[in-house]
């Protein structure tokens, strides 16, 4: 087994793990990233051992990216009052909070600022990938509509597992 497909297949052991405490244990919001935070990163090492990214600096945006958008949270934490582990994911859960990446890529010269901005706004996408399987779901399409789209978990697992073998192979 190749590097690519023995770290994919790791990382898969992150998301299993992490899903498998928080569905046992259904700790507080608080608690929940610490678990949830390193199965997204793992979501994206997943993906990215399937990907020939053209860059390192687009490989480093990505796996930035796949965190990104739950940087919301950080002031949500320091509140008084938490969210509930139910309660829908704030705006930055959508594409249009993907977009100004996208943009802001464009708008740079080739180059490694260029690559990090757009391995950073694909990697908000492989964030979202998580999300539609987990909690919730996502309002992607904020603010046209705030409806949250899911996916059954296993689709996701299945899809990660596939990408594994893929990466493996």
């Amino acid at each position: 087994m190749r590097n690519r497909g023995l770290a994919a297949f790791a990382c898969l052991a992150v998301v299993a793990a992490a899903d498998l405490v928080l569905s046992r244990k259904r700790p507080p919001w608080i608690v929940v990233g610490f678990f949830d935070e390193p199965a997204h990163l793992a979501t994206a090492g997943v993906v990215l051992a399937n990907l020939r990214p053209s860059s390192a600096e687009w490989a480093a945006g990505f796996i930035a990216g796949a965190a990104l958008p739950d940087l919301d949270h950080v002031p949500l934490a320091l509140s008084r009052v938490h969210p509930n582990v139910d309660d829908p994911r704030p705006v930055t859960h959508c594409l249009l909070a993907v977009a100004p990446l996208f943009a802001a890529a464009q708008l740079q010269p080739p180059g490694p600022w260029r690559d990090a901005l757009t391995g950073a706004a694909a990697g908000g996408l492989a964030h979202f990938a998580r999300d539609l399987a987990v909690g919730t779901g996502v309002a992607l399409l904020q603010p046209l509509t705030g409806r949250n789209f899911k996916v059954p978990y296993p689709l996701y697992v299945g899809a990660l597992t596939a990408l594994a073998v893929r990466a493996a192979r």
